[in-house]
């Protein structure tokens, strides 16, 4: 049998105008949806951490993953990196700060542990 136990976690996604499009972008795991609006950009979004989420759990390196990006695991909770962290270790996510209006929110999601 399966392990059906649960973790919450929240990631904050940044959406922004892109070049014709809406980007999704999540610094925190580098992970991003588009779209022509802002509803698209963010569906999109889902359907990309929907997938991450599915295949680094069958693969057994969530936990790898979110560490290499900076994330603190321990005792089953899950942090993610601080903002001034992120900004100075990711050129994306700094360029995007610095040179675009961007909206932010915080999204939820649940992940088998």
């Amino acid at each position: 049998m399966k392990n059906t136990s649960v973790s919450s976690l929240q990631v904050s996604v940044i959406t922004y105008n892109g070049d014709n499009s809406i980007i999704a972008y999540c610094p925190s795991l580098e992970l991003v949806g588009c779209g022509y609006t802002e509803t698209e950009a963010l569906e999109s979004f889902n359907i990309v951490l929907e997938e991450y989420l599915r295949y680094t759990t069958e693969n057994g390196t969530l936990i790898a993953d979110l560490e290499e990006h900076g994330w603190t695991v321990k005792g089953g909770g899950f942090t993610p990196p601080k903002t001034l962290e992120l900004l100075q270790r990711n050129k994306d996510f700094n360029e995007i700060v610095n040179n675009y209006d961007f909206k932010k929110q915080n999204l939820s999601f649940a992940i088998p542990v």
